[in-house]
C-alpha cells in the first residue's frame, strides 16, 4: 500500500499537527478496559441524581437513520447526566436542513455547522446569534484539551464559536474494486496515470459479468454543488489545497495552470464515457449505494471504504465464504508525477457544534450543554460513539483495537451516532478487519512535506464570507461546464473575471494581508 514507500523520514500525525500550528500559527455504568482517563470536576456533576440535561440536536444519516432506543445514546446518556433528543435528516440533504435552521425562529440547543467558513453561519455569528466560547470551554476538563490547532483553524474573527469535529488530516484517497484490478492486471491507482488506465478498463470491460459495457470508468461525486475531493486530484498535477501562495499573493487554486490541467484531464475523460455524464447532480453519498453497490462503478474518490455489510462482499461471501474485505475493495493515496505521495490535507475539522442565542438562552444553560460535550470528548465519551458498547458491539483486541461483533448491527446501531462526536483519537483503532488496520495506520503516517494544506485555513476574509455562495456558484458552474465540454478555455478566463469582480479579488488582498499579519 502507498503507506510506507517513501524513503524520507515518516512522521507520526502529531508530530505534523505541531508542525501545521507553527507553519499557520443496560443499567450499569459502561466498565471500558484500559483507562478510560479521570471523570472529575465539570463532569461529576453528571454522576450525581440532578435533574438530566436536555439537548435537542439535528443531525444528519448517509443510510438509515438510527431507532429512538439506540443502545450507544442511552449509554451517552447515562454517562452525562442528559436526555439527548436527536432529529436525523437524510445527510444529502443537510445543508438545506441547515438553511431552513438558521432562518427558523425554533432552532435547537445545538446546531451542526458544516463548514466554519459556511457564509450563513459567518453572518450568523456577526449578527451575535451563537454564544462565544473562546474562554468558556477553559472551564471545561476535557474542552479545554482539545488541540489548539483545531481551535484555530474553527476560529470566525479570531474567534470561537463551535466546538470542532476532529479528523485525520490524511483523508481523501482513492477506492477501487481490488477484485476487478487484479483481473484486468492493474497496478493501484496512485497516479494519475494509474486512475485514467484502471477508469478505462473498467468502462470497457465487463466486470460484473452482465455483457454490457455499462460501467462508469471513474464516478464523481459532489458536495455543495463541488466536485467532492477534486482538490486531491488538483494536488497530484503539483497545485494547491484550495488556496496557496504565488507571487507573494493568496490565490485560489482556480486560478493556476495545475488546476485547469486537472479540468482539461477530467475534460477528457468525459469525452470518453469515462466518467458519468451526471456527475455534476451525483451527490458523494449516493456513490456506494447507488453505482458501488449495484456494480455499476468500481473506482472512485472518498472518505470511507465500503463497510463489512456491504452487499458486493455479501454476494462474493455466499460465493466463497472465504472472501475478505480486502479481497474486493482497495484503497491507494494519490501520488504526484515524480512518485510522491501528495496528499490534500484536511483542516483537521469537519464542522462543529455551536449554541444559538435563541434557544439557549442564559450562560448557565450554556454550561450545562457544554458539560454534556465535555463528557463526549473524554475517552469514554469517545469509545461509546466511535466504538459502541464493550462487550455489546465490540471486543478488545491486543488491548488498542476494537472488533465489531457484529458489523451489520454496527452499522445500524454505532455508525450513524458517530455524528455526535468530537474526536475519535483517544477512542480504540477499529480492527474490523485486515485492511481497516491498514488504512487506520496510513492515516495516522505521512511525510510532513507531502502534505499541502489550504493556507487560508485560519485566515478569514469579509469579502470571500459575506460573497461565499455567490463565489462558490461561479466558479462551480464554470467548472462544471468545461468538464463538460459546455464552455472553452477563453470563457473558463472570463468566469474567472468574474468571480474577481463578485467580490474575489477583495477575498484574496485580504487573505493576502491577513497572511502577511500573522507570518510577520
Amino acid at each position: 500500500m502507498p503507506a510506507g514507500r517513501n524513503k524520507k523520514a515518516v512522521f507520526f500525525m502529531v508530530i505534523v499537527l505541531i508542525l501545521l500550528q507553527v507553519l499557520l500559527s443496560g443499567c450499569e455504568d459502561i466498565n471500558i478496559s484500559g483507562d478510560p482517563g479521570t471523570v472529575s470536576g465539570d463532569d461529576a456533576k453528571f454522576r450525581d441524581d440532578t435533574k438530566p440535561v436536555e439537548m435537542k440536536i439535528v443531525l444528519g444519516y448517509a443510510e438509515e437513520p438510527p431507532s429512538r432506543d439506540n443502545l450507544v445514546i442511552r449509554e451517552l446518556n447515562k454517562l452525562a447526566n442528559a436526555n439527548i433528543m436527536i432529529e436525523w435528516t437524510p445527510m444529502v440533504s443537510y445543508n438545506d436542513k441547515f438553511n431552513v435552521l438558521m432562518a427558523s425562529n425554533n432552532m435547537p440547543d445545538v446546531i451542526l455547522v458544516p463548514d466554519v467558513k459556511n457564509s450563513t453561519f459567518v453572518h450568523a455569528v456577526n449578527a451575535g446569534m451563537f454564544w462565544e466560547l473562546t474562554s468558556r470551554i477553559q472551564e471545561f476538563s476535557e474542552l479545554k484539551e482539545i488541540n489548539p490547532v483545531l481551535l484555530k483553524n474553527a476560529l470566525v474573527n479570531g474567534k470561537l464559536y463551535m466546538l470542532p469535529r476532529e479528523r485525520e488530516l490524511k483523508r481523501k484517497m482513492v477506492i477501487y474494486r481490488a477484485d476487478w484490478a487484479r483481473e484486468a492486471g492493474l497496478e493501484p491507482p496512485d497516479t494519475i496515470d494509474g486512475i485514467y488506465n484502471m477508469a478505462r478498463a473498467f468502462a470497457e470491460g465487463d466486470f460484473d459479468r452482465n455483457s454490457e459495457k455499462d460501467t462508469i470508468g471513474f464516478a464523481l461525486g459532489t458536495v455543495n454543488n463541488e466536485i467532492d475531493c477534486f482538490d486531491a486530484l488538483v494536488v497530484a498535477f503539483g497545485g494547491f489545497n484550495r488556496w496557496g501562495i504565488r507571487d507573494k499573493r493568496i490565490i485560489p487554486s482556480f486560478m493556476t495552470d495545475e488546476y485547469l490541467q486537472t479540468m482539461k484531464w477530467l475534460r477528457k475523460m468525459y469525452r470518453e464515457n469515462l466518467i458519468s455524464p451526471d456527475f455534476a447532480i451525483t451527490k458523494t453519498t449516493q456513490i456506494i449505494p447507488d453505482l458501488v453497490d449495484k456494480e455499476k462503478t468500481g473506482l472512485w474518490l472518498g472518505y470511507r471504504l465500503p463497510g463489512l455489510s456491504d452487499p458486493v462482499i455479501k454476494a462474493k461471501q455466499k460465493e466463497d465464504p472465504t472472501v475478505k474485505r480486502e479481497d474486493v475493495f482497495e484503497f491507494a493515496f494519490l501520488k504526484d508525477f515524480n512518485g510522491n505521495e501528495k496528499i490534500a490535507a484536511e483542516t483537521g475539522i469537519s464542522g462543529g457544534f455551536a449554541f444559538p442565542k435563541k434557544s439557549v438562552t442564559t450562560e448557565e444553560r450554556l454550561d450545562d450543554l457544554l458539560a454534556v460535550f465535555n463528557v463526549i470528548q473524554s475517552r469514554e465519551g469517545q469509545i461509546l460513539l466511535n466504538n459502541g458498547v464493550p462487550d455489546v458491539h465490540f471486543d478488545l483486541v491486543d488491548g488498542k483495537y476494537a472488533k465489531a461483533k457484529d458489523p451489520e448491527v454496527f452499522n445500524r446501531e454505532v455508525s450513524p451516532v458517530g455524528q455526535l462526536g468530537t474526536s475519535g483519537m483517544k477512542a480504540y483503532i477499529i480492527a474490523d478487519d485486515e485492511i481497516s488496520i491498514r488504512l487506520n495506520i496510513a492515516r495516522r503516517t505521512f511525510n510532513s512535506d507531502g502534505m499541502i494544506f489550504d493556507v487560508t485555513a485560519t485566515l478569514s476574509s469579509n469579502s470571500f464570507s459575506s460573497n461565499y455562495t455567490t463565489l462558490l456558484k461561479i466558479i462551480s458552474d464554470a467548472q462544471f461546464k468545461f468538464i463538460m465540454g459546455e464552455i472553452d478555455e477563453d470563457e473558463w478566463n472570463a468566469a474567472i473575471e468574474e468571480w474577481l469582480e463578485a467580490g474575489g479579488s477583495a477575498a484574496i488582498d485580504e487573505f493576502t494581508a491577513a497572511y502577511y499579519e500573522k507570518v510577520n
